[in-house]
């Protein structure tokens, strides 16, 4: 094969990988950025329909399973351990303040992500419970999607359980908000592909073994037990597995990009109730 005609192959795989690998821009919350245009598909699916598919290709499999006891709820358990345990240089425990049961914390997680000033950004559960744990326990932040970290996050958010998703996405929000729904419909990856093109334009389909699934349901039940997981996983998580599955480089835990993303999505959920730990094929 000739030099130029190697050329010729490698500079628009070239192209592909830093194109792909640009991160989305967000605007600060007083910045002017303009919005890019983005070209929606219409929902190939309603919830309803695919409710009714789910059921004919699983059936009642992860129901059944759940019934007889969701791994999860041992997680749970640890995360209850973890909240009243005293840690850091303040002699607290989450419990300290938010109530030995973690009564203050009720509907809480309902409210997340959020805007919030002092990060100038984005916050989700996961990062403020590593915020509280930094500023007011003076214990140290634990490793995202480490076993404690995930058994807290996961504690509280079954606090909220039944509540149903109300996330604002009013004023400063707003931009980020965007830059979500950005990412959400821009391709990417080797396999050129995005988040909307499987989960809003052919939701429902198959895809291998697997019943693409619609985006009103993506954020109400995690962190969720997964059997492809054999284990329990964040949202992010599965963030990262999807990046992986189109060949796109994954994004570091709680990053801007997936913060955002975490923030669209969970908006697309608003009111549907919290029903933690999940459990997913």
């Amino acid at each position: 094969m000739s030099k130029f005609i190697v050329r010729i192959m490698i500079l628009p795989a070239c192209a592909l990988f830093v194109f792909s690998a640009c991160a989305v821009r967000t605007p600060s919350a007083g910045g002017k950025a303009s919005a890019p245009v983005i070209t929606e598909y219409t929902p190939n699916i309603s919830t309803q329909e695919y409710e009714k598919r789910y059921q004919a290709v699983y059936g009642k499999f992860t129901e059944q399973m759940a019934a007889e006891g969701n791994p999860a709820d041992f997680v749970v358990d640890d995360g209850k351990d973890l909240f009243s345990k005293v840690q850091g240089s303040a002699g607290k425990s989450c419990a300290s303040c938010h109530g030995a049961n973690g009564e203050k914390l009720k509907g809480v997680a309902a409210m997340y992500p959020k805007y919030d000033p002092a990060i100038k950004g984005i916050d989700t559960v996961a990062l403020q419970i590593n915020r509280c744990r930094k500023d007011h326990m003076g214990a140290p932040e634990l490793k995202y999607e480490s076993d404690p970290q995930l058994a807290l996050e996961l504690y509280v958010k079954s606090l909220s359980n039944g509540v149903p998703i109300h996330v604002s996405i009013d004023g400063p929000a707003k931009p980020f908000y965007e830059a979500g729904k950005e990412y959400y419909y821009k391709r990417f990856g080797q396999f050129n592909f995005s988040c909307a093109l499987c989960h809003v334009k052919y939701a429902g389909h198959m895809i291998r073994a697997n019943l693409l699934s619609n985006n009103r349901h993506h954020t109400d039940h995690f962190p969720t037990y997964r059997l492809d997981w054999s284990g329990v996983g964040s949202l992010q998580k599965r963030f990262r597995g999807c990046n992986k599955n189109v060949r796109q480089e994954p994004l570091p835990f709680q990053s801007e990009t997936y913060r955002n993303l975490e923030l669209y999505l969970t908006y697309q959920g608003n009111g549907v109730p919290i029903q933690v730990p999940g459990f997913r094929m």
